[in-house]
């Protein structure tokens, strides 16, 4: 590979699909119209493409009397469970995206999201499992102007409910129903183009940004989540098995059993704890075919553990992100082994992936280490009401000619050159094309597939009185790949806080899995006594990673229970 740039292509076949997502719905409503669309195992029912279309199709009808079109925003907050595929093909058909909020969002954070997409219509449960939104509806409703509407999911085991009885809210099934014998004829300048999901990932600023896709991006690239679900299993005609409202490994095995499961994905720490249950060595797990595992660094061992334990004879795991509709690049059975366990694979068809100089279009040379750049179907169109950071992220490279007008050519404004996704992340191509992920450029941390971003942790420890300032870097973690960690700097003469203390003071007002587990105070035995600077005069976080294994290995540091 001497003298040549690191600068790879996907290959050119399958041709990308040009559908929406109504339009494929219908077609698998008509080929297979009484197989299973999804098994909700925690619901007790069964729901089957031919029902999953009429029923979406009433949604549809009552959410465009109720004002939803072509461009607007409807959220959603909810577990697992089949209703979530009725709303995003009923959005789908209306042209609308769909806002997928976290469930473990705070009252804050999901209060500043609400208001700052605007939106118009809400799916919620009034609670579930440890989580009651009452609070968050009421504010909602008095403080986001848009919201007209709030439909209500019955919480499945009954322990939630509405308190506020208002004209707003109204019960998800009655809703459903209540226009579904009138007219509706779908917009037809709905276009496979057209924005059909809003995910949220965190950035550089405390508010996560808001990922624009479209129904050409994620049908294509079928993202992890609840997309990977959705996207993969509509194209293919498959069904999919909701084993439980919020993870659950013992259910997860349950069903991998009675439902005769083929597939099985997650995050790393799902696997984990599913070989750790009682359950696991006593569960029938022949019916597998595959595995994807994903949203955390992947060690070798462990690789080698997951194939042999759940004895699948295909595990696939994956590099890609939010911005790109999740996976670009993936690994294949038929992959050597050292590969297999070494890189994230090759890439999809129809990328192209460069490897530059930070912060630039310079391609550098073959098997060096550089920043991350991809472009294709699967990109974003932008980062809804960012536009700093949407031109942060994707740029044309002025000295990058086009070649073979494959995805991403001239959407904003450009007719010859190719706009490239800049994705913060490092890594290289080897001998044979795969890649090599290195690291993060950027300082977000994964914890167990949940995007975490330092700076909004670090606001929130500002406020408390006793600290002066914090920093946060990522921990390296056997079961969530990474956790959160803090060195923590005391104000002089104020009373230190305990390390629950500070737990308790993050978990007000952001999610429980943004705390601290591992918390290093300034000054202590074995901990730095001054912050390291950069030459800039700002905290050096490569020095305080640098420190950890240090640090983990005298342990002088609390950890939190989580």
């Amino acid at each position: 590979m001497e003298n040549q740039l690191s600068i790879v292509y996907g290959p050119r076949a399958p041709v990308p699909l040009t559908l929406t997502f109504g339009q494929l719905l219908d077609h698998h409503a008509e080929v297979r119209p009484s197989s299973p669309a999804v098994l909700s195992h925690v619901q007790g029912c069964t729901v089957t493409f031919k029902e999953l279309k009429d029923r979406s199709i009433s949604l549809a009808k009552a959410m465009s009397h109720a004002g939803i079109k072509k461009g607007s925003m409807v959220g959603i907050i909810s577990g697992t469970r089949y209703e979530y595929l009725e709303i995003f093909f009923a959005c789908a058909r209306l042209g609308a995206a769909l806002i997928l909020f976290n469930y473990a969002y705070t009252e804050s954070e999901m209060l500043a999201l609400l208001k700052a997409i605007k939106t118009q219509m809400l799916f919620t449960p009034a609670g579930f499992a440890r989580y009651d939104y009452n609070n968050v509806l009421k504010n909602a409703s008095s403080s986001v102007p848009e919201l007209e509407n709030i439909i209500v999911l019955a919480d499945i085991f009954d322990e939630h409910h509405v308190a506020d009885k208002s004209k707003q809210y109204q019960d998800y099934e009655v809703f459903l129903k209540s226009k579904s014998g009138s007219a509706w004829s779908p917009d037809p300048t709905i276009s496979p183009h057209d924005m059909v999901n809003v995910q949220f990932t965190s950035g550089s600023t405390g508010l996560p940004k808001s990922v624009a896709l479209s129904h050409y991006n994620i049908m294509n690239c079928g993202s992890f989540g609840m997309i990977v679900a959705i996207s993969t299993c509509a194209v293919a005609g498959s069904s999919l098995v909701f084993p439980s409202e919020l993870y659950d490994p013992a259910a997860a095995l349950h069903c991998i059993e009675k439902y005769k499961c083929t597939a099985l994905y997650g995050v790393t720490t799902m696997f984990i704890t599913e070989m750790a249950n009682a359950n696991f060595a006593k569960t029938d797990k022949s019916s597998l075919k595959f595995g994807i595992v994903a949203g955390s660094a992947m060690p070798p061992e462990f690789l080698r553990r997951v194939m042999k334990e759940f004895s699948i004879p295909r595990i696939y795991s994956c590099w890609g992100m939010t911005e790109l509709s999740s996976f670009v690049t993936m690994m294949h059975e038929t992959d050597p082994w050292e590969k297999r366990i070494h890189t994230t694979g090759r890439l999809f068809p129809d990328f192209i992936l460069k490897i530059v100089e930070p912060n630039s279009g310079k391609a550098v040379p073959w098997g060096e280490k550089g920043e991350v750049v991809v472009s294709g179907y699967g990109q974003m169109s932008e980062y809804l009401g960012n536009k700093e950071k949407t031109d942060e992220a994707l740029r044309h490279h002025e000295d990058d000619l086009d070649e073979r007008g494959v995805g991403g050519i001239g959407q904003r404004g450009s007719k010859n050159l190719r706009l490239w996704m800049h994705t913060g992340d490092e890594g290289m191509l080897d001998d044979d094309g795969y890649l090599v992920f290195t690291g993060r450029i950027k300082d977000l941390i994964i914890r167990g597939g949940e995007n975490i971003t330092p700076l909004e942790i670090e606001e929130r420890l500002s406020e408390m009185e006793a600290i002066v300032q914090a920093s946060i870097v990522g921990v390296p973690d056997d079961k969530y790949g990474e956790t959160v960690g803090a060195f923590i700097e005391v104000k002089e003469g104020s009373q230190r806080p305990t390390d629950d203390e500070v737990r308790k003071w993050v978990r007000a007002k952001l999610a429980y899995f943004k705390a601290p587990a591992h918390i290093w105070w300034l000054g202590d035995k074995n901990v730095i006594e001054e912050w390291p600077k950069t030459m800039s005069g700002k905290i050096s976080k490569p020095e305080l990673r640098q420190l950890i294994d240090k640090l983990m290995e005298n342990k002088p540091v609390t950890k939190a229970k989580l």
